[in-house]
C-alpha cells in the first residue's frame, strides 16, 4: 500500500476545504451529543467529585491551595477538580442546589475541541490530505464508545487531559517540523503535558507517541524493519529531548499506583487516613491471567472499534469459578495468540509502509496502562478507555478506505464510509440519552448484568432518595418499595461497602420493621467500625425500640466519627438524656445547642427542664422567659414559668 494523497488539496482551496469540512464534523458531533444538554447528575461518582465535594462546591480562596494537594476517590487530578470548580453554581430549583447543566455543556464543549485537535495533529502528519483528517476526527466525534467520557460528568477527567494531550502532540509536530530549532513549541509541548498528568495520570504514556510521531516524521524510517528504527529513535540527542518527559512520566505514575493501592507517595499529599485499595479490588488474579485479561482487552476494544453494540457502564469482572475454569483460560489464550499475530504483521508492513505501525503503535501506547494487567476497580474494561486509543485504528480506516478507492471499489467505498459514520452518530445519539439520570444508566446495566451490586446499589440509593420528595404516600411507597428490592438483589453479592447495608437498614427502619433494620446497621458496623452514619441511624432504630442507653452510647460513637452531623446527634441525644434523667449530661448538649441555633425555642424549653431537675430555678426561668420573646404564643411555657414565679 503506497501512501499516496488520494484527496490533495490546493492552496487556493485549502481553508475554504478546510472550514467546511471542520464545520461538518461539528455538526455531527453536536447534534449526536443534543440529548445530553439536560441529563442530570448520576449515581456514579458525580456526587463524590462535584455535589458532596467542597473542592468544587466551597467558594473560599483556601481550597484553591487544597485542590492541589487533595486526591479525590484515589485519584489526583488537581486540574479537573478546577475545571469542576469552575462549573459551580447555585440553582434553588434543581434537586442538589447545583445544575448538571454547566458541566455537560462543558465537557461536550471539550470533546468538540478534542476533535478538532485530532483534525490538526492528522492534517499536520498527513499534508495536502483532508480526507485522512476528517474520517480519524469523525470517528473520534462520533464513536458511540466515547459516549462514556462526554456525557458523564465525573469524566470530565478525560475530555480535560485529551485536550491537553492532543495540544502536546501538536506542538510537538511543529516543534519536529522546524527541525528542532524553534524552542518554544518544545517548551509548550512540555507545558501541555504536565497539564495533562495533572488531568489524569494516564497521560504518562505522553513520551512514547511522541516517539511514533518522530518515527512518522523522519524519513529514514520510511521502509525500514523494526530493528532499524530502534536504532534510528536511540539516538543521544533524542533521548536528552525526553529525558525530562521521562522523568515526570515516571513521577506521575509512581503517585498514581501509590494512590489507587491506598498509600501516598512520599507524604506528599493531604489524604484521608485510610485510602482504598483499588488495586485488584474485584478479583484476586495471578500474573498469567492478568496478562491474559491485557490481551483481551486490546482484541476486544478493536472488536468494539468495528461493533459498537451492547454497551453497557460496567463490564464486571467473571466469577473466581468462571475465571478459573479451563474455557476462559483457553479464550484467555486465544486473545493472546490473536494480539501476537497482529503485532506480528503490523511488525512485518513496517519494510513496505509506516501506516499500520504508526495507528497501531498510537493505540497499543494510549490503551495499555487500562489493560487491567494490574487490576484496578471493579471492572474487566471500560468503554470511557478507548477515548484517545481509537485515534489508532481511525487513522489506519482512513488510510484503508483511501486505498480502495483508487480501484473499481471507489463507490462501494465511499457509500460504507458514508453507512459507517451514520451509523457512529446514531448509536451515539441513542446512547447519551441512557445517561439521563441514574435510573436510565443503571437499568440499562441491569438489564445485561441483573446481579451485579454496583447498579443495583447505586439506583436503590437513586430511589432512596425520589421517596423522600415523593408527592404522594403512594408514591413514596412505591419507590421505596424498589430501593428496598434493589439493596436485597445487591446484597446478595456480599459488598463490602457498607451503603448498601445502610440503605437497606434505613428503609425497613421507615417501614417499622426496626429489629431488622439494627441487624444491617450492625452488618455495616463490622465492615467499618467508624462510619459515623451507621451508628447514627442505628441509634434512631434503637430508641424507636425504646432501647434510650443504647441509642445514647451509639449517638456518642456517631459523634466522634461524623462531627459534620454534631447538631442533629446532639439535638436526638439531649432529648434522650433528659428521658433517662441524665441532666447534667443534658444540660451540657443544650448548652451548645443553643449556642449554634439561639433563635429556637425548643432548645431553651428543654434546657429549663434539665435548669429545674439541677436546681437552677433562675436559669430555667431566665430560659423560658427566652422562649416567650421567641414565640409568645407557647402556652407550655407559659404555664412553667407562671408556676416557677408562683415558687
Amino acid at each position: 500500500m503506497k501512501k499516496k494523497d488520494q484527496f490533495p488539496i490546493n492552496n487556493t482551496g485549502d481553508k475554504l476545504k478546510k472550514i467546511y469540512v471542520l464545520l461538518a464534523v461539528i455538526v455531527l458531533v453536536v447534534t449526536s451529543y443534543i440529548r445530553a444538554f439536560n441529563n442530570e447528575f448520576v449515581d456514579w461518582d458525580d456526587f463524590t467529585y462535584v455535589v458532596n465535594n467542597n473542592l468544587v462546591r466551597d467558594n473560599s480562596e483556601k481550597m484553591l491551595k487544597e485542590i492541589f494537594t487533595t486526591p479525590v476517590s484515589s485519584n489526583y487530578h488537581p486540574l479537573t477538580i478546577l475545571s469542576l470548580r469552575f462549573n459551580n453554581n447555585n440553582c434553588n430549583s434543581c434537586p442538589h442546589g447545583i445544575s448538571p447543566g454547566p458541566f455537560i455543556r462543558w465537557n461536550i464543549i471539550l470533546h468538540i475541541i478534542n476533535t478538532l485537535l485530532v483534525f490538526w495533529f492528522i492534517s499536520l502528519l498527513c499534508r495536502r490530505n483532508i480526507f485522512i483528517p476528517f474520517f480519524t476526527a469523525a470517528v473520534f466525534g462520533l464513536h458511540p464508545l466515547h459516549v462514556e467520557s462526554v456525557a458523564w460528568i465525573s469524566e470530565r477527567k478525560d475530555v480535560l487531559y485529551s485536550f491537553f494531550f492532543l495540544a502536546g502532540l501538536v506542538s510537538w509536530v511543529y516543534f519536529r517540523s522546524s527541525c528542532g530549532k524553534i524552542w518554544v513549541f518544545y517548551i509548550l509541548t512540555f507545558l501541555f503535558f504536565i497539564a495533562s498528568c495533572l488531568s489524569k495520570a494516564v497521560a504518562v504514556v505522553f513520551p512514547l507517541v511522541l516517539l511514533l510521531i518522530d518515527y512518522w516524521l523522519e524519513p529514514e524510517n520510511e521502509k525500514a524493519g523494526f530493528l532499524k528504527v530502534i536504532r534510528n529513535l536511540a539516538s543521544g540527542r533524542r533521548i536528552l529531548l525526553l529525558l525530562p518527559f521521562l522523568v515526570f512520566s515516571l513521577f506521575f505514575g509512581l503517585q498514581a499506583y501509590y494512590l489507587q493501592d491506598g498509600r501516598n507517595f512520599l507524604g506528599l499529599l493531604d489524604v484521608e487516613k485510610k485510602l482504598p485499595d483499588m488495586v485488584n479490588s474485584a478479583a484476586d488474579l495471578n500474573f498469567l491471567q492478568r496478562t491474559g485479561i491485557g490481551f483481551y482487552g486490546l482484541v476486544v476494544y478493536m472488536v468494539k472499534f468495528f461493533v459498537p453494540f451492547s454497551l453497557s457502564a460496567i463490564y464486571p469482572y467473571p466469577s473466581n469459578e468462571v475465571l478459573n475454569s479451563l474455557k476462559y483460560s483457553l479464550l484467555l489464550i486465544g486473545m493472546a495468540v490473536i494480539s501476537v499475530i497482529i503485532v506480528a504483521a503490523v511488525v512485518r508492513s513496517m519494510k513496505k509502509t509506516k501506516i499500520f505501525a504508526f495507528g497501531a503503535g498510537f493505540y497499543i501506547v494510549t490503551v495499555i496502562l487500562v489493560l487491567q494487567i494490574i487490576s484496578v476497580g471493579i471492572a474487566i474494561r471500560a468503554d470511557r478507555y478507548t477515548y484517545l486509543p481509537y485515534i489508532g485504528p481511525s487513522f489506519i480506516l482512513a488510510y484503508v478506505i483511501q486505498f480502495f478507492t483508487v480501484h473499481p471499489v471507489r463507490k462501494p467505498a465511499f457509500i460504507s464510509t458514508g453507512i459507517f459514520l451514520i451509523i457512529l452518530w446514531l448509536l451515539t445519539y441513542m446512547r447519551t440519552d441512557i445517561w439521563q439520570n441514574t435510573e436510565t444508566l443503571w437499568s440499562d446495566t441491569i438489564k445485561r448484568f441483573p446481579e451485579l451490586e454496583t447498579p443495583r446499589s447505586s439506583r436503590g440509593k437513586y430511589y432512596t432518595r425520589i421517596s423522600l420528595n415523593a408527592k404522594s404516600e403512594n408514591e413514596k411507597k412505591l419507590y421505596e418499595e424498589k430501593a428496598l428490592a434493589d439493596f436485597l438483589v445487591a446484597i446478595k453479592s456480599r459488598p463490602l461497602k457498607t451503603d448498601v447495608y445502610e440503605g437497606a437498614g434505613y428503609l425497613y427502619a421507615v417501614r417499622g420493621e426496626h429489629k431488622k433494620a439494627i441487624e444491617y446497621f450492625n452488618t455495616a458496623l463490622k465492615i467499618d467500625s467508624e462510619n459515623g452514619s451507621a451508628y447514627y441511624n442505628r441509634a434512631l432504630a434503637y430508641t424507636s425500640l425504646g432501647k434510650k442507653a443504647e441509642a445514647i452510647k451509639d449517638y456518642e460513637t456517631a459523634l466522634r466519627y461524623r462531627p459534620q452531623k454534631a447538631r442533629e446527634i446532639i439535638s436526638n441525644r439531649s432529648v434522650l438524656l433528659l428521658e433517662t434523667g441524665r441532666f447534667g449530661e443534658a444540660l451540657s448538649d443544650l448548652d451548645y445547642l443553643v449556642s449554634t441555633e439561639p433563635m429556637k425555642p425548643d432548645h431553651y424549653f428543654n434546657r429549663s427542664t434539665a435548669r429545674i431537675m439541677t436546681g437552677d430555678l433562675k436559669g430555667a426561668v431566665a430560659d423560658l422567659e427566652t422562649v416567650l420573646r421567641i414565640s409568645p404564643g407557647d402556652r407550655e411555657a407559659a404555664e412553667r414559668l407562671k408556676m416557677l414565679n408562683g415558687k
